[in-house]
């Protein structure tokens, strides 16, 4: 018995010029740290653009873009392989596809340049970047009250991840083990060191030198993206974040096993507080290597550099006289607020700002304290410490938030 059958109907070519440019645009706006709502937003607007009724679904991993047609949709599914933040290749597409939704660039020309920037070699040498790890690690322990001894072990800690990202980053099998030789490394050099600069405080040393590691800003970003209703990116992202605290803190404990077995580790003690004047140092040098690990333009290190001395002076008041949440939430309004600002004067994105300046208030070391207190079967504490990063976290958002109410962005990236 036959059926009679229709033909069928082949879907649209995904090389049409402005679905291409639409596929590469997500694609690389998510490879390079954009989070789901922004990415959704700016794809959105270029669609419209452009003439096409385009619906997005963003997740952490791939991009799915669904073509509205007269008859029915048609949908491409793009995978991300997230790299890190890179500040300069954001602030090109941004340029770029700005040209494009104003019609001062074809969609495929645009493809040819958004393939252009995506192949460009990473212009920081790998010694400057080993460089900045360390600094930023030894910048960090003086925010967190560590004396000169606490100050070295964890500069020296930061060298030796940035030496081991370096080399284990190449390869993806060694890769996915990244942080759990990490944590190891820096918990067992830092009982080491016991023997070379006698008691300090290895705690304060192995937080500040895994700094760079801690996913306090993918805690944020995944926040943000579940109250703006980004629920699966959301979800998604605070899982992956939480198994980088998992990995980086058992690379810890096994660590201290081992330097236990081998050596008498001395008793922590209580490091010695640097002057004020240490603070302002820390910042402003800590600032300046945001530049290069963010990979932003040295044109914008000024407005970097502002960032992070308001975000830390403004939650140094806002926790003295709001309360430690409250006071979170004011220093992101006002970093917030400092973004959209910056966005609006030099037509540039808002996260050139927002992203340095969340980096101090992000609560990625208290999430590892919290991590800590769990393997030291301090169930209470843990408890409470993880609370904490909760509620850091939500009033961080909702700063963010307060802020694109008081000042609106006049760009959606």
């Amino acid at each position: 018995m036959s059926y009679p059958t229709r033909p069928i109907r082949r879907a649209p070519r995904p090389d049409e010029p402005r679905i291409r440019f639409l596929i590469e645009l997500s694609r690389a706006l998510g490879t390079y740290g954009t989070s789901a709502h922004r990415l959704e937003d700016v794809v959105k607007y270029t669609a419209s653009e452009l003439g096409l009724e385009c619906h997005v679904f963003s997740t952490p991993t791939s991009v799915f873009l669904s073509i509205e047609s007269d008859t029915d949709y048609v949908t491409y599914l793009s995978r991300i392989d997230s790299v890190e933040v890179n500040l300069s290749k954001l602030r090109r597409f941004d340029a770029l596809f700005n040209a494009v939704a104003d019609g001062r660039m074809t969609p495929r020309t645009g493809v040819k340049k958004i393939k252009e920037i995506v192949r460009e070699p990473d212009p920081i040498p790998g010694w400057v970047q080993i460089l900045a790890f360390g600094v930023i690690s030894a910048c960090v322990a003086i925010f967190f009250g560590g004396g000169l001894r606490e100050i070295g072990a964890s500069s020296f800690i930061g060298f030796l991840v940035g030496v081991l990202g370096l080399f284990v980053g190449k390869r993806r099998e060694h890769a996915r083990l990244m942080e759990f030789l990490a944590g190891f490394i820096a918990s067992l050099v830092a009982g080491a060191l016991t023997l070379l600069i006698g008691p300090y405080s290895p705690g304060v040393a192995v937080i500040a030198g895994l700094i760079v590691l801690l996913p306090g800003m993918t805690i944020t970003v995944s926040m943000t993206e579940l109250a703006t209703r980004n629920v699966v990116s959301g979800s998604a992202r605070i899982t992956g974040a939480l198994m980088i605290f998992l990995l980086i803190g058992f690379g810890v404990a096994a660590g201290n096993e081992l330097v236990n077995v081998l050596i008498d580790v001395p008793a922590s003690i209580e490091p010695t507080r640097l002057d004020g004047v240490w603070n302002i140092i820390a910042a402003l040098v800590s600032s300046l290597l945001l530049v290069i690990l963010f990979r932003a333009k040295w044109s914008d290190a000024w407005a970097m550099v502002l960032a992070v001395f308001l975000a830390f002076y403004s939650s140094r008041f806002g926790v003295e006289h709001f309360g430690l949440q409250f006071g979170v939430c004011f220093a992101g309004v006002c970093v917030g607020v400092l973004g959209n600002l910056f966005a609006r004067a030099v037509d540039r994105p808002s996260l050139t700002v927002t992203l340095p300046g969340l980096l101090m208030l992000v609560p990625g070391s208290v999430g590892f304290r919290s991590l800590q207190s769990f393997m030291n079967h301090d169930t209470v504490g843990g408890v409470e410490t993880a609370v904490n990063v909760v509620f850091i976290g939500v009033a961080l958002v909702i700063g963010i938030l307060l802020a694109n109410i008081l000042v609106p962005p006049r760009k959606v990236l």
